[in-house]
């Protein structure tokens, strides 16, 4: 795949779609960012699994993954790795998790 192919199949989603989603929905969401950014805060339910250490093998058994980091370029990173493997249920939390802080949702410490 190419990367405009790549890019067009993830899809992003803003804070608010996000919390509607956490508050109705069974999501996967995965946390990429370093285990320090983690530990001072973090969105509920949010699962960590570094960049640095991310395998997308690993989650080719789970759906509806969402991710995160701190604004949105680790998870880029990672989606394009998991679409590229055949999942194509990603999707990205536009702006990160600095977008999340902006709209003032809650962050679990």
């Amino acid at each position: 795949m190419n990367k405009t192919l790549l890019e067009t199949t993830i899809k992003l989603i803003n804070p608010q779609e996000l919390m509607e989603k956490l508050i109705k929905e069974s999501v996967f969401l995965v946390d990429v960012r370093e285990e320090e950014e983690y530990n001072f805060g973090h969105i509920c339910t949010a699962i960590l699994k570094p960049s640095s250490q991310f395998h997308p093998e690993e989650w080719l058994h789970h759906h509806n993954i969402i991710l995160y980091c701190r604004s949105g370029k680790r998870s880029h990173q990672i989606a394009e790795k998991l679409i590229a493997l055949g999942i194509t249920s990603v999707t990205e939390l536009e702006g990160g998790i600095t977008a999340w802080q902006q709209a003032n949702f809650p962050l679990v410490k």
